[in-house]
């Protein structure tokens, strides 16, 4: 189908499978423009909408392309569309409670692989961005706010609940050594999935150049370490607080799982990690979607 294809242009047919691949994994039909934004290239919009027009194992509804066959996922999206505005209403009264804090740089909704594609059941998951040396006592007052208004998840009930699984500090904001070994897709489209809810003195900016996701170079002025010896004793106590009430479990995973990190710019809480389990899942079926394209 494709005798007089250049390198450049194969690659790029293999850049935007590899995309609609693993989104079809979360059941989320994609523009083109959310193609060129997912991508790692900077790629004109004519060349992605003209190689998607004229694919075999890619159809196109309403202006979403998704893998033939797949028609049922556009369904899903407009669903879930709604399902996220209320939970991005919940998540914005909450952290609206925390605006005074200092220290709380930013925060965003995570865990949402596609723009609004939370399903209605799922809890609200949360990445905070914290001051320098100030992580624990984020963490203490994020979770414990959380936990006296009855927003934590249970085992039982998860709907709606606030996750807050997720932080790092102003001196840790390349997740690079955070990656799995050998690719890491899941996370990947993970940072390019975040939903910015909160902001403080553009960290967030800051956060998305250090990590390369935005093409413009953006000159920012180092971070600054907090300082203070109230606030420094009051990190001290909120750490030896959390460490001394977290469940054993948590502990014992620390440096035995990817899921779980413990440290002063770090602070992981997922039990089950599933970033391995979604890289196979797309290796297997871009393989098999890849060969059926040549």
């Amino acid at each position: 189908m494709f005798p007089l294809e250049s390198k450049n242009e194969v690659s790029l047919r293999e850049a935007i499978i590899k995309t609609i691949v693993f989104f079809d994994l979360f059941e989320y039909p994609l523009t083109p423009l959310e193609i060129s934004n997912y991508l790692d290239r900077r790629i004109n919009l004519e060349e992605i909408t003209l190689f998607l027009n004229n694919s075999n194992i890619i159809s196109q509804k309403n202006g979403f392309y998704f893998l033939a066959g797949r028609e049922e996922i556009l369904t899903t999206r407009a669903k879930r569309y709604n399902y996220t505005n209320r939970k991005i209403k919940i998540a914005r009264r909450f952290i609206s409670l925390f605006r005074f804090l200092p220290f709380i740089r930013t925060v965003a909704l995570a865990n949402s692989i596609g723009d609004h594609n939370l399903r209605d059941g799922s809890d609200i998951d949360l990445f905070v961005i914290s001051a320098s040396r100030r992580i624990w006592l984020s963490r203490l007052f994020l979770a414990g706010a959380a936990k006296i208004l009855g927003r934590r998840p249970t085992i039982h009930r998860k709907q709606d609940k606030i996750c807050l699984s997720f932080y790092i500090s102003t001196d840790h904001l390349d997740l690079s050594d955070l990656e799995l070994a050998g690719g890491d897709p899941y996370f990947n489209y993970w940072q390019r999935s975040l939903f910015l809810l909160y902001n403080r003195e553009r960290t967030y900016e800051q956060f998305r150049a250090v990590n390369n996701r935005d093409t413009a170079e953006t000159k920012f002025a180092p971070t600054k370490a907090t300082t203070g010896s109230f606030g420094n004793l009051m990190e001290r106590l909120a750490k030896s607080f959390q460490l001394r009430v977290m469940a054993p479990d948590l502990k014992t995973a620390n440096s035995e799982t990817s899921g779980v990190v413990l440290c002063d710019d770090v602070l992981k809480f997922y039990r089950q990690d599933r970033r391995r389990e979604f890289l196979d899942k797309f290796n297997y079926h871009y393989h098999a979607i890849f060969e059926k394209s040549n």
